[in-house]
C-alpha cells in the first residue's frame, strides 16, 4: 500500500500540487486523473522519488520514503516503477 499525506510541490513560487492525500491499495486499480497541467505527473514523480515534495509524506507499507536512508530507498525502489508516455514506442519497435 502507498499512502500520501499532505503532498505539496511548487516551482518558482507557484504551487503545482497542494495538500494532496491518498491511499493506493495493492491489487486494486488506482487512478490519478485530471486535466492537462494539473500536476498529475509531478505527483507521480513525488511518489516514486524522482522529485522531493516541499511538504508531506510518502509511505510504502508504512515506510517513510522521503526521509528514508539510502538502503531503505533502494529496497522500496525494487518494488516500484514508472513508465513515461514517450516510452511507449520502444515496445512497438522490438
Amino acid at each position: 500500500m502507498i499512502e500520501i499525506k499532505n503532498i505539496t510541490k511548487s516551482f518558482e513560487g507557484k504551487n503545482i500540487i497542494e495538500g494532496i492525500d491518498g491511499i493506493f491499495e495493492a491489487g486494486k486499480a488506482n487512478l490519478i486523473i485530471g486535466s492537462s497541467g494539473t500536476g498529475k505527473t509531478v505527483l507521480l514523480k513525488c511518489i516514486v522519488g524522482l522529485m522531493v515534495p516541499d511538504e508531506g509524506e510518502v509511505l510504502f507499507d508504512g515506510r517513510d520514503f522521503i526521509h528514508a536512508d539510502r538502503h531503505v530507498k533502494t529496497e522500496i525502489r525494487r518494488e516500484i516503477g514508472m513508465l513515461f508516455q514517450g516510452e511507449r514506442y520502444l515496445t512497438q519497435n522490438l
